[in-house]
Protein backbone atom coordinates (compact mmCIF):
# COMPACT_ATOMS: atom_id res chain seq x y z
CA UNK A 1 0.00 0.00 0.00
CA UNK A 2 2.97 1.99 0.82
CA UNK A 3 4.45 1.66 -2.67
CA UNK A 4 1.20 2.10 -4.34
CA UNK A 5 0.92 5.91 -2.23
CA UNK A 6 4.91 6.50 -3.51
CA UNK A 7 4.48 5.22 -6.84
CA UNK A 8 1.40 7.97 -6.92
CA UNK A 9 3.22 10.85 -5.72
CA UNK A 10 5.83 10.37 -7.94
CA UNK A 11 3.48 10.49 -10.97
CA UNK A 12 1.99 13.06 -9.77
CA UNK A 13 5.29 15.21 -9.06
CA UNK A 14 6.41 14.20 -12.78
CA UNK A 15 3.67 15.68 -14.47
CA UNK A 16 3.89 18.76 -12.69
CA UNK A 17 7.49 18.82 -13.46
CA UNK A 18 6.64 18.41 -16.95
CA UNK A 19 3.62 20.62 -16.86
CA UNK A 20 6.46 23.68 -15.67
CA UNK A 21 8.98 22.78 -18.06
CA UNK A 22 6.58 22.80 -20.66
CA UNK A 23 4.82 26.18 -19.93
CA UNK A 24 7.79 28.31 -19.24
CA UNK A 25 7.78 29.49 -22.84
CA UNK A 26 4.60 30.93 -22.56
CA UNK A 27 5.02 32.44 -19.10
CA UNK A 28 8.61 33.80 -20.58
CA UNK A 29 6.45 35.12 -23.24
CA UNK A 30 4.06 36.92 -21.05
CA UNK A 31 6.94 37.96 -18.41
CA UNK A 32 8.73 39.74 -21.83
CA UNK A 33 5.48 41.69 -22.48
CA UNK A 34 5.69 43.09 -19.69
CA UNK A 35 8.75 44.26 -19.43
CA UNK A 36 10.52 47.33 -20.90
CA UNK A 37 13.18 47.60 -23.44
CA UNK A 38 16.03 47.99 -21.15
CA UNK A 39 15.13 44.98 -18.94
CA UNK A 40 16.16 42.93 -21.98
CA UNK A 41 19.31 43.99 -23.19
CA UNK A 42 21.03 42.96 -19.79
CA UNK A 43 23.91 40.24 -18.77
CA UNK A 44 21.70 38.56 -16.54
CA UNK A 45 18.56 37.31 -17.43
CA UNK A 46 15.54 37.50 -15.38
CA UNK A 47 12.19 36.03 -15.57
CA UNK A 48 10.07 38.45 -13.70
CA UNK A 49 9.85 42.19 -14.90
CA UNK A 50 11.62 45.08 -13.15
CA UNK A 51 9.03 46.63 -10.32
CA UNK A 52 8.53 50.46 -11.43
CA UNK A 53 8.93 53.28 -8.80
CA UNK A 54 6.67 56.04 -9.17
CA UNK A 55 9.45 58.36 -7.69
CA UNK A 56 8.00 61.77 -5.77
CA UNK A 57 11.33 63.71 -6.48
CA UNK A 58 13.12 64.69 -9.43
CA UNK A 59 15.38 65.55 -10.46
CA UNK A 60 17.25 61.78 -9.43
CA UNK A 61 20.11 59.49 -9.98
CA UNK A 62 18.82 55.85 -10.65
CA UNK A 63 20.31 53.80 -7.71
CA UNK A 64 18.70 50.11 -9.01
CA UNK A 65 21.36 47.95 -11.44
CA UNK A 66 19.58 45.22 -13.77
CA UNK A 67 23.05 43.72 -13.88
CA UNK A 68 24.98 41.87 -11.49
CA UNK A 69 28.43 43.76 -9.93
CA UNK A 70 31.26 41.90 -11.62
CA UNK A 71 33.75 40.38 -9.23
CA UNK A 72 33.31 37.97 -5.96
CA UNK A 73 31.26 40.00 -2.79
CA UNK A 74 34.31 40.14 -0.82
CA UNK A 75 36.50 41.86 -3.27
CA UNK A 76 33.26 44.04 -4.04
CA UNK A 77 33.72 44.82 0.15
CA UNK A 78 37.05 45.95 -0.17
CA UNK A 79 37.03 47.76 -3.60
CA UNK A 80 33.46 49.23 -3.73
CA UNK A 81 34.05 51.39 -0.73
CA UNK A 82 37.49 53.34 -1.60
CA UNK A 83 35.40 53.97 -5.45
CA UNK A 84 32.70 55.81 -3.42
CA UNK A 85 35.52 58.02 -1.97
CA UNK A 86 37.15 58.83 -5.10
CA UNK A 87 33.55 59.61 -6.41
CA UNK A 88 33.21 61.93 -2.95
CA UNK A 89 36.18 63.57 -3.15
CA UNK A 90 36.25 64.59 -6.94
CA UNK A 91 32.37 65.27 -7.62
CA UNK A 92 31.60 66.99 -4.35
CA UNK A 93 28.85 68.52 -5.67
CA UNK A 94 26.88 65.43 -6.39
CA UNK A 95 24.34 64.64 -3.73
CA UNK A 96 25.07 61.92 -1.07
CA UNK A 97 22.70 59.07 -2.18
CA UNK A 98 24.14 58.97 -6.04
CA UNK A 99 27.45 58.85 -4.68
CA UNK A 100 26.51 54.82 -4.20
CA UNK A 101 25.38 54.98 -7.41
CA UNK A 102 28.04 56.67 -9.78
CA UNK A 103 30.41 54.52 -7.45
CA UNK A 104 28.96 51.44 -8.19
CA UNK A 105 28.57 52.57 -12.55
CA UNK A 106 32.30 53.03 -12.04
CA UNK A 107 33.20 50.02 -10.56
CA UNK A 108 31.53 48.36 -13.72
CA UNK A 109 33.38 50.35 -15.77
CA UNK A 110 36.70 49.70 -14.19
CA UNK A 111 36.20 46.05 -14.81
CA UNK A 112 36.31 46.03 -18.48
CA UNK A 113 38.83 48.67 -18.26
CA UNK A 114 41.43 47.89 -16.33
CA UNK A 115 43.98 44.69 -16.74
CA UNK A 116 42.66 41.56 -15.46
CA UNK A 117 45.61 40.86 -13.49
CA UNK A 118 45.01 44.09 -12.49
CA UNK A 119 41.19 43.76 -11.40
CA UNK A 120 41.42 40.30 -9.44
CA UNK A 121 45.20 41.10 -8.29
CA UNK A 122 46.22 43.27 -5.43
CA UNK A 123 43.93 46.31 -4.15
CA UNK A 124 46.34 48.94 -3.74
CA UNK A 125 47.22 48.31 -7.04
CA UNK A 126 43.51 48.12 -8.57
CA UNK A 127 42.73 51.54 -6.24
CA UNK A 128 45.61 52.95 -7.70
CA UNK A 129 44.34 52.22 -11.18
CA UNK A 130 41.20 53.74 -10.25
CA UNK A 131 42.69 57.02 -9.09
CA UNK A 132 44.05 57.21 -12.49
CA UNK A 133 41.26 56.11 -14.65
CA UNK A 134 38.30 57.97 -12.96
CA UNK A 135 38.68 61.33 -14.13
CA UNK A 136 36.29 63.73 -13.43
CA UNK A 137 35.28 64.33 -16.75
CA UNK A 138 34.63 60.48 -16.93
CA UNK A 139 32.62 60.55 -13.18
CA UNK A 140 30.78 62.99 -14.53
CA UNK A 141 29.74 61.27 -17.72
CA UNK A 142 28.39 58.39 -15.03
CA UNK A 143 26.53 60.46 -13.41
CA UNK A 144 24.64 61.98 -16.34
CA UNK A 145 23.97 58.52 -16.97
CA UNK A 146 22.30 57.89 -14.06
CA UNK A 147 20.53 61.33 -13.56
CA UNK A 148 16.97 60.55 -14.69
CA UNK A 149 14.97 64.31 -14.92
CA UNK A 150 11.65 65.59 -17.05
CA UNK A 151 12.24 67.78 -18.85
CA UNK A 152 9.95 69.35 -21.63
CA UNK A 153 11.14 71.29 -25.00
CA UNK A 154 8.71 72.20 -27.78
CA UNK A 155 5.29 72.42 -29.01
CA UNK A 156 4.05 72.10 -32.82
CA UNK A 157 0.78 71.88 -34.33
CA UNK A 158 -0.76 71.02 -37.41
CA UNK A 159 -3.81 71.75 -39.78
CA UNK A 160 -5.51 69.76 -41.90
CA UNK A 161 -3.75 70.60 -44.89
CA UNK A 162 -0.36 69.31 -43.26
CA UNK A 163 1.13 72.91 -42.43
CA UNK A 164 2.94 72.40 -39.37
CA UNK A 165 4.21 75.21 -36.99
CA UNK A 166 6.14 75.13 -33.66
CA UNK A 167 4.90 77.53 -31.39
CA UNK A 168 7.26 80.76 -29.76
CA UNK A 169 10.07 79.04 -30.92
CA UNK A 170 11.97 82.10 -30.11
CA UNK A 171 10.69 82.03 -26.19
CA UNK A 172 12.52 80.12 -24.31
CA UNK A 173 11.06 76.75 -23.00
CA UNK A 174 10.24 77.70 -19.68
CA UNK A 175 8.72 80.65 -20.03
CA UNK A 176 6.50 79.22 -22.95
CA UNK A 177 4.44 77.51 -20.05
CA UNK A 178 2.23 78.94 -17.01
CA UNK A 179 3.16 77.28 -14.26
CA UNK A 180 -0.33 76.90 -11.87
CA UNK A 181 1.69 74.35 -8.98
CA UNK A 182 4.87 76.93 -8.31
CA UNK A 183 4.84 74.96 -4.78
CA UNK A 184 5.13 71.44 -6.17
CA UNK A 185 7.55 71.93 -9.24
CA UNK A 186 10.01 74.65 -11.28
CA UNK A 187 10.79 74.95 -14.85
CA UNK A 188 14.71 76.18 -15.20
CA UNK A 189 16.22 76.36 -18.83
CA UNK A 190 18.60 74.52 -19.92
CA UNK A 191 20.41 75.38 -22.77
CA UNK A 192 23.77 73.72 -22.66
CA UNK A 193 22.71 71.20 -25.63
CA UNK A 194 21.71 72.05 -29.35
CA UNK A 195 18.22 72.33 -28.83
CA UNK A 196 17.02 74.47 -25.62
CA UNK A 197 14.75 72.99 -23.26
CA UNK A 198 13.32 73.38 -19.47
CA UNK A 199 14.40 70.83 -16.90
CA UNK A 200 11.12 70.17 -14.60
CA UNK A 201 12.26 69.98 -10.86
CA UNK A 202 9.11 68.60 -8.45
CA UNK A 203 8.70 67.64 -5.15
CA UNK A 204 5.63 65.44 -5.10
CA UNK A 205 5.46 66.17 -1.63
CA UNK A 206 4.58 69.58 -1.66
CA UNK A 207 1.15 68.62 -3.87
CA UNK A 208 -0.14 65.31 -5.87
CA UNK A 209 0.35 67.71 -9.07
CA UNK A 210 1.76 69.67 -11.71
CA UNK A 211 -0.20 71.51 -13.78
CA UNK A 212 0.97 73.82 -16.78
CA UNK A 213 -1.15 75.87 -19.55
CA UNK A 214 -0.34 78.30 -22.42
CA UNK A 215 -1.76 79.89 -24.99
CA UNK A 216 -0.74 79.23 -28.44
CA UNK A 217 -1.16 81.42 -31.78
CA UNK A 218 -1.35 79.43 -34.54
CA UNK A 219 -1.16 80.44 -38.19
CA UNK A 220 -3.91 78.80 -38.31
CA UNK A 221 -7.75 79.41 -37.67
CA UNK A 222 -8.09 76.84 -34.58
CA UNK A 223 -10.93 75.20 -36.97
CA UNK A 224 -8.85 73.51 -38.97
CA UNK A 225 -5.74 72.14 -36.43
CA UNK A 226 -5.73 68.64 -36.68
CA UNK A 227 -2.73 67.80 -33.94
CA UNK A 228 -0.47 68.91 -30.83
CA UNK A 229 2.57 67.65 -30.47
CA UNK A 230 5.00 68.10 -27.35
CA UNK A 231 8.36 67.07 -26.89
CA UNK A 232 9.70 65.47 -23.72
CA UNK A 233 12.10 63.74 -21.92
CA UNK A 234 10.54 61.68 -19.23
CA UNK A 235 12.23 60.26 -15.80
CA UNK A 236 11.09 57.15 -15.80
CA UNK A 237 8.45 57.49 -12.68
CA UNK A 238 5.31 56.48 -14.82
CA UNK A 239 3.31 59.24 -13.58
CA UNK A 240 0.10 59.83 -15.45
CA UNK A 241 0.19 62.70 -18.21
CA UNK A 242 -3.47 64.78 -18.95
CA UNK A 243 -3.47 66.68 -21.90
CA UNK A 244 -6.84 69.10 -22.28
CA UNK A 245 -7.12 71.05 -25.24
CA UNK A 246 -9.21 74.41 -25.88
CA UNK A 247 -9.37 75.42 -29.33
CA UNK A 248 -13.01 76.84 -31.27
CA UNK A 249 -14.94 77.50 -28.65
CA UNK A 250 -14.57 73.28 -27.11
CA UNK A 251 -12.87 71.53 -24.62
CA UNK A 252 -11.54 68.31 -25.73
CA UNK A 253 -9.13 65.79 -23.31
CA UNK A 254 -7.41 62.85 -24.28
CA UNK A 255 -8.74 59.47 -24.68
CA UNK A 256 -6.40 58.64 -21.96
CA UNK A 257 -3.35 59.99 -19.89
CA UNK A 258 -0.04 59.21 -20.97
CA UNK A 259 2.92 57.90 -19.02
CA UNK A 260 6.15 59.13 -18.13
CA UNK A 261 8.13 55.76 -18.59
CA UNK A 262 11.65 55.70 -19.67
CA UNK A 263 14.61 57.99 -20.21
CA UNK A 264 14.86 58.58 -23.63
CA UNK A 265 12.83 62.03 -25.90
CA UNK A 266 10.04 61.19 -26.91
CA UNK A 267 7.45 63.52 -29.20
CA UNK A 268 3.82 63.11 -27.54
CA UNK A 269 1.15 63.17 -29.59
CA UNK A 270 -2.65 64.19 -29.42
CA UNK A 271 -4.91 64.20 -32.73
CA UNK A 272 -9.01 64.77 -33.44
CA UNK A 273 -10.57 61.64 -34.82
CA UNK A 274 -9.73 61.39 -38.64
CA UNK A 275 -9.50 59.26 -41.36
CA UNK A 276 -5.91 58.03 -40.26
CA UNK A 277 -7.75 56.16 -37.44
CA UNK A 278 -9.00 53.89 -39.72
CA UNK A 279 -5.61 53.19 -42.09
CA UNK A 280 -2.84 50.74 -41.16
CA UNK A 281 -0.71 53.50 -40.22
CA UNK A 282 1.27 52.71 -37.08
CA UNK A 283 -0.65 54.78 -34.35
CA UNK A 284 1.26 56.85 -32.69
CA UNK A 285 -1.18 59.31 -31.15
CA UNK A 286 -3.68 59.72 -28.41
CA UNK A 287 -7.20 60.53 -29.89
CA UNK A 288 -9.05 63.90 -28.65
CA UNK A 289 -12.55 63.48 -27.40
CA UNK A 290 -14.92 66.34 -27.00
CA UNK A 291 -15.87 67.05 -23.30
CA UNK A 292 -18.00 70.48 -23.59
CA UNK A 293 -17.95 74.05 -23.89
CA UNK A 294 -14.90 76.02 -23.45
CA UNK A 295 -14.78 78.10 -19.90
CA UNK A 296 -13.04 81.02 -21.67
CA UNK A 297 -13.02 82.94 -25.19
CA UNK A 298 -9.99 83.04 -27.43
CA UNK A 299 -9.34 84.33 -30.47
CA UNK A 300 -9.96 82.28 -34.09
CA UNK A 301 -6.22 81.92 -34.26
CA UNK A 302 -5.54 80.82 -30.65
CA UNK A 303 -6.06 77.73 -28.57
CA UNK A 304 -4.99 76.97 -25.03
CA UNK A 305 -3.53 73.75 -24.06
CA UNK A 306 -2.92 72.44 -20.50
CA UNK A 307 -0.61 69.60 -19.14
CA UNK A 308 -1.22 67.93 -15.87
CA UNK A 309 1.40 65.58 -14.12
CA UNK A 310 -0.33 63.37 -11.71
CA UNK A 311 1.53 61.57 -9.22
CA UNK A 312 0.59 58.08 -9.37
CA UNK A 313 0.68 55.30 -6.41
CA UNK A 314 2.74 52.15 -6.48
CA UNK A 315 -0.47 49.78 -7.60
CA UNK A 316 -0.90 52.45 -10.27
CA UNK A 317 2.26 52.35 -12.02
CA UNK A 318 2.66 48.58 -11.86
CA UNK A 319 -1.00 49.11 -14.08
CA UNK A 320 0.69 51.25 -16.04
CA UNK A 321 3.21 49.15 -16.64
CA UNK A 322 1.25 45.95 -17.05
CA UNK A 323 -0.68 47.25 -19.82
CA UNK A 324 1.86 49.76 -21.49
CA UNK A 325 3.29 47.09 -24.21
CA UNK A 326 -0.23 46.14 -25.21
CA UNK A 327 -2.27 49.76 -25.31
CA UNK A 328 1.05 50.26 -27.96
CA UNK A 329 0.53 47.23 -29.72
CA UNK A 330 -3.38 47.65 -30.01
CA UNK A 331 -2.53 51.40 -31.13
CA UNK A 332 0.06 50.59 -33.80
CA UNK A 333 -2.04 47.87 -35.79
CA UNK A 334 -5.27 47.56 -36.34
CA UNK A 335 -5.46 44.61 -33.77
CA UNK A 336 -9.20 44.28 -34.42
CA UNK A 337 -9.14 43.92 -37.97
CA UNK A 338 -7.06 41.10 -38.01
CA UNK A 339 -9.26 39.71 -34.88
CA UNK A 340 -12.12 39.33 -36.96
CA UNK A 341 -10.52 38.11 -40.18
CA UNK A 342 -9.18 35.52 -38.44
CA UNK A 343 -12.27 34.51 -36.55
CA UNK A 344 -14.03 34.67 -40.37
CA UNK A 345 -11.76 31.90 -41.60
CA UNK A 346 -11.56 30.34 -38.50
CA UNK A 347 -15.91 30.20 -38.39
CA UNK A 348 -15.60 29.05 -42.46
CA UNK A 349 -13.11 25.93 -41.85
CA UNK A 350 -14.65 25.10 -38.80
CA UNK A 351 -18.00 24.44 -40.57
CA UNK A 352 -16.83 23.19 -43.70
CA UNK A 353 -14.60 20.70 -42.49
CA UNK A 354 -16.91 19.43 -40.01
CA UNK A 355 -19.81 19.04 -42.49
CA UNK A 356 -17.78 17.64 -45.29
CA UNK A 357 -15.10 15.04 -43.54
CA UNK A 358 -18.09 13.87 -41.84
CA UNK A 359 -19.74 13.46 -45.23
CA UNK A 360 -16.78 11.93 -46.67
CA UNK A 361 -15.61 9.71 -43.81
CA UNK A 362 -19.44 8.28 -43.77
CA UNK A 363 -19.51 7.32 -46.99
CA UNK A 364 -16.60 5.34 -46.37
CA UNK A 365 -17.63 3.67 -43.19
CA UNK A 366 -21.23 2.73 -43.34
CA UNK A 367 -21.89 2.89 -47.29
CA UNK A 368 -21.23 -0.31 -49.29
CA UNK A 369 -20.09 1.32 -53.02
CA UNK A 370 -17.86 -0.12 -55.66
CA UNK A 371 -14.14 0.94 -55.53
CA UNK A 372 -14.31 2.02 -52.04
CA UNK A 373 -11.82 0.99 -50.58
CA UNK A 374 -9.50 1.47 -53.03
CA UNK A 375 -10.13 5.08 -52.79
CA UNK A 376 -9.76 4.92 -49.33
CA UNK A 377 -6.23 3.62 -49.89
CA UNK A 378 -5.78 6.36 -52.49
CA UNK A 379 -6.84 8.73 -49.95
CA UNK A 380 -4.79 7.71 -47.55
CA UNK A 381 -1.62 8.00 -49.89
CA UNK A 382 -2.42 11.63 -50.56
CA UNK A 383 -1.10 12.34 -46.70
CA UNK A 384 2.41 10.62 -47.74
CA UNK A 385 2.75 14.14 -50.23
CA UNK A 386 4.31 16.73 -48.48
CA UNK A 387 2.59 20.19 -48.53
CA UNK A 388 5.92 21.80 -50.07
CA UNK A 389 5.07 19.75 -53.23
CA UNK A 390 1.21 20.86 -53.91
CA UNK A 391 1.86 24.56 -52.87
CA UNK A 392 2.94 25.79 -56.39
CA UNK A 393 0.14 23.86 -58.02
CA UNK A 394 -2.34 25.03 -55.31
CA UNK A 395 -1.29 28.89 -56.12
CA UNK A 396 -1.48 29.00 -60.03
CA UNK A 397 -5.31 26.96 -59.57
CA UNK A 398 -6.40 29.99 -57.23
CA UNK A 399 -4.87 32.46 -58.92
CA UNK A 400 -6.51 31.29 -62.79
CA UNK A 401 -9.51 31.12 -61.09
CA UNK A 402 -9.26 34.81 -59.80
CA UNK A 403 -8.63 34.23 -55.83
CA UNK A 404 -5.52 35.87 -55.70
CA UNK A 405 -5.20 37.90 -53.08
CA UNK A 406 -8.64 37.48 -51.68
CA UNK A 407 -10.06 35.17 -48.65
CA UNK A 408 -11.09 32.45 -50.62
CA UNK A 409 -7.95 29.66 -50.99
CA UNK A 410 -7.69 30.06 -46.93
CA UNK A 411 -11.57 28.99 -46.32
CA UNK A 412 -12.74 27.51 -49.69
CA UNK A 413 -10.51 24.51 -49.81
CA UNK A 414 -12.03 23.04 -46.35
CA UNK A 415 -14.92 22.15 -48.44
CA UNK A 416 -12.79 18.99 -50.05
CA UNK A 417 -12.42 17.42 -46.68
CA UNK A 418 -8.89 16.90 -44.96
CA UNK A 419 -7.82 13.41 -45.18
CA UNK A 420 -6.72 12.90 -41.64
CA UNK A 421 -9.91 14.32 -40.45
CA UNK A 422 -11.75 11.71 -42.75
CA UNK A 423 -9.64 8.82 -41.69
CA UNK A 424 -10.06 9.99 -38.19
CA UNK A 425 -14.11 10.25 -38.26
CA UNK A 426 -14.17 6.63 -40.56
CA UNK A 427 -12.34 4.99 -37.44
CA UNK A 428 -14.65 6.73 -34.94
CA UNK A 429 -17.86 5.60 -37.26
CA UNK A 430 -16.92 2.12 -38.06
CA UNK A 431 -17.52 1.55 -33.93
CA UNK A 432 -20.78 2.43 -34.19
CA UNK A 433 -23.40 -0.85 -33.98
CA UNK A 434 -25.21 -1.35 -37.16
CA UNK A 435 -28.42 -2.03 -34.93
CA UNK A 436 -29.44 1.26 -34.47
CA UNK A 437 -28.65 2.51 -38.70
CA UNK A 438 -30.96 -0.59 -39.32
CA UNK A 439 -33.43 0.74 -36.88
CA UNK A 440 -33.20 4.10 -38.33
CA UNK A 441 -33.40 2.61 -41.81
CA UNK A 442 -36.87 0.48 -40.28
CA UNK A 443 -37.89 3.58 -39.79
CA UNK A 444 -37.71 5.16 -42.89
CA UNK A 445 -34.63 6.74 -42.68
CA UNK A 446 -32.37 7.55 -45.89
CA UNK A 447 -28.57 7.25 -45.88
CA UNK A 448 -28.61 11.22 -45.14
CA UNK A 449 -30.98 11.20 -42.33
CA UNK A 450 -29.33 8.63 -40.72
CA UNK A 451 -26.04 10.47 -40.95
CA UNK A 452 -27.89 13.82 -39.29
CA UNK A 453 -29.57 12.13 -36.64
CA UNK A 454 -27.96 9.27 -35.83
CA UNK A 455 -24.63 9.26 -36.84
CA UNK A 456 -23.47 13.03 -36.09
CA UNK A 457 -24.96 13.18 -32.46
CA UNK A 458 -23.03 9.59 -31.80
CA UNK A 459 -19.25 10.86 -33.01
CA UNK A 460 -19.67 14.57 -31.29
CA UNK A 461 -16.72 14.01 -29.12
CA UNK A 462 -14.85 13.45 -32.24
CA UNK A 463 -16.07 16.06 -34.37
CA UNK A 464 -14.82 18.54 -31.76
CA UNK A 465 -11.44 17.53 -31.47
CA UNK A 466 -11.41 18.08 -35.09
CA UNK A 467 -12.49 21.22 -34.54
CA UNK A 468 -10.30 22.28 -32.25
CA UNK A 469 -7.59 20.93 -34.79
CA UNK A 470 -9.20 23.17 -37.41
CA UNK A 471 -8.99 26.28 -35.25
CA UNK A 472 -5.60 26.05 -34.15
CA UNK A 473 -4.68 25.16 -37.75
CA UNK A 474 -6.43 28.06 -39.29
CA UNK A 475 -6.41 30.56 -35.95
CA UNK A 476 -2.04 30.03 -36.48
CA UNK A 477 -2.06 29.77 -39.94
CA UNK A 478 1.02 32.12 -41.31
CA UNK A 479 1.67 30.39 -45.04
CA UNK A 480 -1.40 30.42 -46.22
CA UNK A 481 -1.93 34.16 -45.99
CA UNK A 482 1.79 34.77 -47.36
CA UNK A 483 1.26 33.30 -50.16
CA UNK A 484 -2.44 34.59 -51.31
CA UNK A 485 -2.94 38.10 -49.62
CA UNK A 486 -1.37 40.79 -50.76
CA UNK A 487 -3.94 43.45 -48.98
CA UNK A 488 -3.12 44.36 -45.39
CA UNK A 489 -6.77 44.98 -44.61
CA UNK A 490 -6.97 41.04 -45.62
CA UNK A 491 -4.05 40.25 -42.67
CA UNK A 492 -5.41 37.24 -40.79
CA UNK A 493 -4.20 37.71 -36.87
CA UNK A 494 -1.10 35.54 -37.26
CA UNK A 495 0.12 37.09 -40.34
CA UNK A 496 -0.78 40.93 -39.35
CA UNK A 497 1.52 40.12 -36.03
CA UNK A 498 4.47 39.17 -38.37
CA UNK A 499 4.02 42.72 -40.37
CA UNK A 500 4.15 44.27 -36.90
CA UNK A 501 7.23 42.77 -35.94
CA UNK A 502 8.66 43.88 -38.73
CA UNK A 503 7.55 47.55 -38.62
CA UNK A 504 8.53 48.26 -35.21
CA UNK A 505 11.82 46.21 -35.62
CA UNK A 506 11.74 43.19 -34.32
CA UNK A 507 10.97 44.80 -30.84
CA UNK A 508 10.74 42.05 -28.29
CA UNK A 509 8.70 43.55 -25.94
CA UNK A 510 6.48 44.99 -28.30
CA UNK A 511 6.62 41.34 -30.11
CA UNK A 512 5.62 39.39 -27.03
CA UNK A 513 2.88 41.60 -26.46
CA UNK A 514 1.07 41.25 -29.62
CA UNK A 515 2.10 37.10 -29.56
CA UNK A 516 0.59 36.89 -25.89
CA UNK A 517 -2.88 38.53 -27.73
CA UNK A 518 -2.80 36.06 -30.23
CA UNK A 519 -2.08 33.32 -28.48
CA UNK A 520 -4.54 33.74 -25.33
CA UNK A 521 -7.33 32.46 -27.39
CA UNK A 522 -6.35 29.31 -28.43
CA UNK A 523 -5.12 28.62 -24.13
CA UNK A 524 -8.89 29.35 -23.23
CA UNK A 525 -10.22 26.99 -26.01
CA UNK A 526 -8.37 24.51 -25.11
CA UNK A 527 -8.91 24.53 -21.73
CA UNK A 528 -12.66 25.22 -22.24
CA UNK A 529 -12.81 21.77 -24.16
CA UNK A 530 -9.89 19.29 -23.63
CA UNK A 531 -12.57 16.95 -22.44
CA UNK A 532 -14.37 16.63 -26.25
CA UNK A 533 -10.52 16.89 -26.98
CA UNK A 534 -8.68 14.27 -25.23
CA UNK A 535 -12.36 12.01 -25.27
CA UNK A 536 -12.32 11.96 -28.91
CA UNK A 537 -8.94 11.51 -29.63
CA UNK A 538 -8.68 7.99 -27.12
CA UNK A 539 -12.01 7.43 -28.09
CA UNK A 540 -11.34 7.10 -32.31
CA UNK A 541 -11.09 3.16 -33.38
CA UNK A 542 -12.67 1.75 -30.30
CA UNK A 543 -15.77 -0.84 -31.28
CA UNK A 544 -18.40 -1.16 -28.91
Amino acid sequence: MKSRGTTKFLIYALLLIGAVIFSFPFLWMVSTSLKVDQELFTADMQLLPQKPLPRSVSPYYEDRRLDALPGAAERQSQVLPKIRQIVRDRLPSLPPDAVSAVGEEAYVVLASRAPAAVFTGDIAELIHFAENDLTVDRLNEFAGRLQRRLCIASIRVRDDRLQDAEIMPNVSPANRWSNDSTQVASLIDDTTGIVPFAVIHYDFAKGDAIRLSTVATMPFSSSRLQRVQIRLLPDDTWHDVQFELHANGRRYRASRPGVMNGFEWKTLTWQFPSSDDQSNKIKTWLLLEDIGQATESLPDNQIKIELTIEQVSQTRALYNKTILNYQRTLDQIPFWRYVRVSIFLVTANIVLTLIFSSLVAYAFSRITWPGRDFCFVLMLATMMIPGQVTMIPHFLIWKSVGAYNTLTPLWLGSAFGSAFFIFLLRQFMKGIPRDLEDAARLDGCGFLRIYWHVILPLIKPSLAAIAIFTFMASWNDFLGPLIYVADQRLYSLAFGLYAFSVQVNNSPTLTMAASVLMTAPVVMVFFMAQKYFVEGVTLTGMKG
